[in-house]
């Protein structure tokens, strides 16, 4: 089960090495999203990037949960220059990802707006980089809202969702916090036709 709290795992590394061959090159370091599989010691297993590819864990990083995926912000780098792919982790950070909740189970569906920086659609997710005003005071919640599932005239349905965004009422806009959001659109798949998000937007 995916899950949305922000505050299950973070890992940074620092990575120091160096090598006796003067021409070697250290592979370029990535981030992106991916789905980060935990298994039933709380240790990350494997993070399955979001192209397909699937690398082991190079070390040991623990979580709180156990059994789980959880998608996440990754950096990391795959040095191909030997015999054999090496996939090196730099550091993961949980990401605001759920699966959506309907509309009847909010008290109140705030939809407090948010700056779009950026979006994207890949395989299995509909993903953005939003911010938000605020001074720290208090948290703010997010999670997936389903509005509606709407039949069409030829009898497909389409799962319309929005972004639920509940700012706290004494947090002041000071300054842009920014971070990644994540929509499992798999959620859908064999129920629906389609999926729209929406997101509220300044």
């Amino acid at each position: 089960m995916l899950r949305n709290w922000l505050t299950y795992l973070f890992v940074s590394v620092v990575v120091m090495g160096c090598s006796d061959d003067d021409d070697y090159r250290f592979p370029p370091m990535h981030t992106e999203l991916a789905e980060v599989r935990i298994d039933g010691a709380k240790n990350v297993s494997e993070v399955v990037l979001d192209d397909g590819r699937i690398y082991s864990a190079d070390r040991k990083i623990s979580s709180n949960v156990a059994d789980t995926t959880l998608r996440c912000l990754c950096s990391y780098s795959i040095d191909d220059s030997g015999s054999q792919e090496s996939f090196k982790i730099y550091s993961i950070s949980t990401v605001v990802s759920s699966l959506p909740r309907p509309y009847s189970s909010y008290q109140n569906h705030d939809s407090d707006p948010v700056d779009l920086l950026s979006q994207w659609e890949s395989a299995r997710y509909i993903n953005a980089f939003i911010g938000y005003k605020t001074t720290d005071n208090g948290n703010h919640l997010f999670s997936f809202c389903e509005d509606s599932i709407v039949p069409a005239a030829d009898g497909k349905l389409t799962a319309y969702v929005s972004l639920h965004h509940s700012r706290p009422s004494a947090d002041a806009e000071s300054y842009t916090k920014r971070i990644y959001v994540s929509f499992p659109k798999y959620y859908y798949e064999g129920k629906t036709e389609k999926v729209v998000l929406t997101i509220p937007t300044r």
